[in-house]
């Protein structure tokens, strides 16, 4: 037979994570069923953050964005990414049936770990796919240290 775990706040958590969706306007999928869209002006590449032993590989979407007009720079340890996509040519709004392509600027930021090598970050685009490469420091690996007795 299962034994029952007593868990006063799941519900209260799951309505925070619920609300949180509803607000988030990066939430796509989310707002599309709720029959809310983003404007033009609001939307954020997605990012994956893999860290393996050597360091750190983050993969942004961001298709139909020209990688020369992305810039990435790196600030007080923290990794800005921004850039913008345009819209279709199409200039009539009346003929659109359908919008939900979303253009227009974008910025994503992330606070790099210690262990981050800025110096020797680098970045490839490929098929819409933003791929930046962040090495860690060799030198900054954990010390052990020996309790004497």
């Amino acid at each position: 037979m299962g034994q029952y775990v007593y868990a006063p706040f799941n519900g209260l958590n799951q309505l925070h994570r619920d609300l949180g969706r509803f607000f988030d306007p990066t939430d796509t999928a989310t707002n599309y069923q709720q029959g809310r869209f983003p404007s033009q002006e609001e939307w954020s590449p997605e990012v994956d953050i893999v860290e393996t032993p050597d360091g750190y590989r983050l993969l942004v979407d961001i298709p139909g964005v020209d990688p020369a007009d992305v810039d990435i720079t790196i600030e007080k340890n923290v990794l800005s990414i921004s850039g913008s996509r345009t819209s279709s040519s199409l200039t009539d709004e009346a003929a659109y049936k359908r919008r939900e392509r979303v253009s227009g600027a974008f910025l994503r930021q992330f606070t790099l770990s210690e262990f981050a090598n800025c110096e020797d970050i680098s970045a490839k685009s490929s098929h819409g796919v933003l791929e930046i490469i962040i090495p860690k420091h060799a030198d900054k690996s954990p010390v052990n240290i020996k309790i004497e007795t």
